[in-house]
Formats: C-alpha cells, structure tokens, sequence
C-alpha cells in the first residue's frame, strides 16, 4: 500500500477478504509472464519491409541521433523522449553486436536489430503498464480488483496490437498511467515531493506525446479533493507545476532551446493538419472511439461505465476514485472534440477502463464473501476469477487472433522480395507511404516519397526512376502513373496475406 487508508472497508477487503499475498503474487507473475508472451510473439515478422505505418519516423530519428549525435530531432509533430529512448535502445543493441561480432560499424547494422531492441522496449513498457494498473487498483479497493483489471489489460486487443510497434502510444500510456498512480499517492500521503513527483510524470507524459499532457489533470483533481484547504497547498501546487514544466524539458529540451523551430514547426505540423482535417460525416467523434474501445468486447464499456456508479456511491472510496475517473473523463473530452480520429490515441483510456470494468465484479465479490463468511472468502475469490475470465477469455481469443495475423506474409513484403530479386542495385524506385519500407537495405535508392501523385509523372522519368511502387487505397487521379510503363507486379492482400494492394509499374527509360 501507498499510504494509509482510512477506509474500513478498504482494509478489510486487502487483509482478511483478499488471497494471501503468496497467491497473489503468483497470480500477478502468471497475468505478467502472459502479458510478455503476446506482446513479443511474432514481433519480427515481415520487417524490415513491412512496418508500422509511422514506426520509420520514430526509427529515423532514433537512428540519426546516433549518427549524428545531434539530440535535436528538428521535427514537432512529436516531442522527442521516445526518440531518445528508442536511441538508447537501439545503441546498446549495436553495442551488444559489436561485442558478439554481428558488425564493427553502425551503418552495417542492420534494420531488423534495430526493430528489435525498439519493439522488445515497447513490449517491456506495455508490460509495466500492466503492472502499474495492478497497483492502482490494489490501492483504490483490494488485490483483487488490481489482479482483474490487470488480467485484462494484459490481453487487451488494442494494448497488445500498440505494443508491437516502436510508436509514442505505448510509451505514453505507461507515463500516464504512472500520472494516475502517483496522483493518488500525493492525495494520500500528501506532501510537496509526492506533488512534485506526480507533475514530472505528467511532464514526461507530455514529453512522449502532447496530448500525454492532460494527465495532469488527475494531479489537478488529486489537489482539489484532498489538499485545496491544506496549509502548504501553493506549494503543492507549485511543485507539481514546476516539476512538469522541467520533466518536459528533460524529455523535450529543444522545444526551449529551439524555440523558433518548434513554434514554427509545431504550427506547421497541427494548426495546418488541424485546418484541412474535417469533421467526419456519420457518427459523432465521440461515438467513434467508444466503438473502437468497445471492439475487444461489447460489455467491456457497459462494465466501465456500471464501474463509475458503484466507485461513486462507496462514500469513503469515491475520493480516491474520482482522480482516474477525472482523468478519463478530460482525456476522452479532448478526443472528442479533435477531428483528427484514429483508434490507438485512446489508448491511454485503457487501464482506467479495465480498472473501472473489473470494480463492479470486486464489489460483487465482496459482498459474496460478507455473505458466506465461513469459506473464508473463497466464494468471493471464485467469483472474482470467474467473471474476470469472462473478459481475458474475450480479449485473449481476439489479441490472438490478431498476433497471429503477423505470421501472414504481407503484400510489402512480397513485393521488396521481387525488386530484390529482378532490380539491379542502385535502381530508383517511388514508394508510397504505406506501401515497402527500408527497400535502401537492399540496395535500391528509395528518395522520399508520401503519394505518387504529388509529384508530375514526367518528373519521375527526366529524373532516371526505374518503378513505380503505388499503394494508394484509392486510386482517383492515378490513371496516367499506371499507364506510364508495363505494370510488371501486382500483389492484393487476401484472406492468406495482409498488407495494401499493391501496383509496380516500370518506367520507360
């Protein structure tokens, strides 16, 4: 525990009503050692040639921080800590190489060690979350509700899917759930270095992805409800301002120390996407990311949502409750209200769901053992892992079924095996951003490209380019590019491959 509760209920339900701290332990490395095997399993497949749609920019930067030893990523569109962190992964991976004798240069590793340093990384951080959101739920009410809510963010579909992949979510997700967690020690224990704690890990939060910033707001919530009467409370407050403001800068110094360029590029990279995004016609935004978090199970979000009025109505819980239940709330306003819609942006919401889906099981668990007394609880304890495997059951058969999609041979794949094959090197190939990743490593000359069709037709040919790679999901305007030459490939996903449709086209010379 973290702190001392004042909660009778509370301290019955960890001592007398909960399983000895042997099996609990035994039940926490069990939900971890499983939370592991999914999120590592099949991780190295298909790469380098197909990755995650933004993987290569986090990998860039890594990369070049190396290269270069300039830490200043010179891009905005996310602030750096996980570029420095995949940094100091992939830096010890190479170190680990040269010792075994895999290369003596960094620009002869190769890219599928560095995916692997980078994704082995994130799994470990997906798997601390885990970890995390047992802790809180063992302190909000009992080990057994941190046990069921951890036991399904262990399985969970979109948190083993994110975990597989060198992208900010992940890492954002773990530092907020870190947020909440100390959040709840500050409105307990209550003084200015918990507070201080708290607010550098919401900086760090910010720090790994801008909108991590709004776990703050359970470091806000934590201050109203137990210190805003509190003698010291401006310097509460204070020190969990200033000890976000400099975490932030740890994570992210050069959106100080290049200021211009940040404000510049930051501009560049929102204000502008923001203003040519718009709002999507159909269901309202709300709507739409309640439905993708509602995919893993249909009564996982109905469970939540009983969870919030059964934390609530336990007077001498509903204070802690209300910091992570205050905290999804602001967080699922902001993505309500931005235009900008994709599904793993929820993911910070996920502890705090599975944390208030496993409260109305807990609650029923404990009062089952108030009813029969003379097991020991162990009707309560049967009913507990009964109904959490309801959900793992759930969420296990779906997060495999997805990882063992990856073991699929993917449309990206197939077609770098074929330019590899029948290209000489030092061809020139247009790729599109969804489409072959890393083709350089296979000797080809791969200049940026986002959409084929950016660039006129003619500008391809003057320039010497021997194909091009289109992948586009629609294909409006690309009329003239697929009859520019022969098209010597074509490769559509089916139910045995993933991956885009894909056209190769060769240029005339």
């Amino acid at each position: 525990m973290i702190g001392t509760s004042t909660d009778p209920d509370l301290s019955t339900s960890q001592t007398t009503d909960s399983p000895s701290l042997m099996v609990e332990r035994v039940f926490l490395l069990l939900i971890l050692v499983v939370a592991i095997a999914v999120r590592v399993r099949h991780q190295l497949l298909n790469v380098p040639f197909a990755v995650g749609i933004d993987e290569p920019a986090i990998v860039g930067r890594a990369l070049r921080i190396l290269q270069t030893g300039d830490w200043n990523t010179h891009t905005w569109d996310y602030p750096s800590l996980v570029s420095y962190i995949h940094a100091l992964d992939v830096a010890a991976r190479y170190l680990m190489g040269v010792v075994g004798g895999e290369w003596n240069s960094l620009t002869r590793m190769n890219m599928v060690a560095v995916f692997q340093a980078g994704r082995t990384v994130t799994a470990i951080i997906g798997v601390v979350t885990v970890w995390m959101t047992y802790r809180i739920g063992r302190e909000l009410d009992s080990p057994r509700l941190g046990l069921a809510a951890a036991a399904m963010l262990a399985v969970l579909p979109m948190h083993v899917r994110e975990s597989h992949f060198m992208l900010t979510d992940v890492p954002t997700t773990a530092l907020v759930t870190l947020t909440v967690w100390l959040a709840i020690r500050a409105g307990q224990i209550r003084t200015v270095f918990a507070y201080a704690l708290a607010g550098a890990a919401a900086g760090l939060s910010a720090a790994a992805k801008y909108n991590g910033g709004v776990a703050f707001v359970a470091i806000v919530i934590a201050w109203i409800v137990f210190d805003r009467s509190s003698s010291n409370r401006g310097r509460k407050a204070a020190a969990a301002v200033g000890g976000a403001a400099a975490a932030f800068l740890v994570g992210a110094p050069y959106t100080l120390l290049d200021l211009p360029n940040f404000l510049e590029g930051f501009g560049n990279s929102f204000g502008g996407l923001m203003m040519k995004v718009r709002r999507p016609t159909g269901d309202p935004i709300w709507l739409i990311y309640y439905k993708h978090l509602a995919l893993s199970a249909w009564f996982w979000m109905p469970m939540a949502g009983l969870g919030v009025f059964v934390v609530l109505v336990r007077k001498a819980a509903r204070a802690r409750w209300l910091i992570p239940i205050g905290f999804a709330a602001a967080y699922f306003y902001v993505l309500a209200t931005h235009n900008l819609v994709y599904a793993r942006y929820a993911l910070p919401l996920t502890p705090m769901v599975c944390l208030l889906a496993a409260a109305p099981i807990a609650a029923i668990a404990r009062a089952i053992s108030v009813l029969a007394p003379s097991r020991n609880g162990r009707a309560g304890s049967a009913f507990m892992i009964g109904a959490t495997l309801v959900f793992v059951i759930q969420f296990g058969i779906t997060a495999t079924r997805w990882v063992e999609t990856l073991q699929r041979p993917d449309t990206r794949t197939l077609v770098s095996k074929w330019l590899w094959a029948n290209s000489a090197a030092g061809s020139r190939v247009a790729v599109e951003a969804n489409g072959p990743t890393y083709l350089e490593s296979t000797g080809l000359a791969v200049p940026p490209t986002d959409r084929i069709i950016d660039r006129p037709l003619q500008s391809y040919v003057s320039e010497g380019f021997d194909y091009l790679v289109i992948s586009a999901e629609r294909l409006d305007g690309y009329d003239p590019y697929l009859h520019a030459g022969p098209q010597v490939l074509h490769v559509s996903p089916s139910d045995s491959i993933t991956g885009p449709d894909i056209r190769v086209i060769k240029l005339p010379r």
